[in-house]
């Protein structure tokens, strides 16, 4: 159970929104590695992360932290 502190400094439903605009950034990562014909592999050397963890990004088991967020959206601007 959350102890008083962490609920004083998480609002509900945050972690939510949260998951939700990552699995939104991936699916255009995913749309984009179909089309250029990118495998996982490819994928995670360019974003600098091992094969585990973009594929615990694709079926959304984990979100990735705002520095990982910021290596996908400048991946998305080079392959647009």
């Amino acid at each position: 159970m959350a102890n008083r502190h962490s609920m004083m400094w998480r609002a509900p439903g945050r972690r939510s929104a949260e998951r939700e605009k990552f699995r939104r950034l991936m699916q255009k990562v995913e749309a984009v590695r179909e089309r250029d014909g990118i495998t996982k592999t490819e994928l995670a050397a360019e974003l600098g992360a091992n094969v585990d963890g973009v594929r615990a990004w694709m079926t959304g088991r984990t979100i990735g932290r705002k520095e990982t967020v910021a290596k996908i959206e400048d991946f998305l601007e080079r392959r647009a």
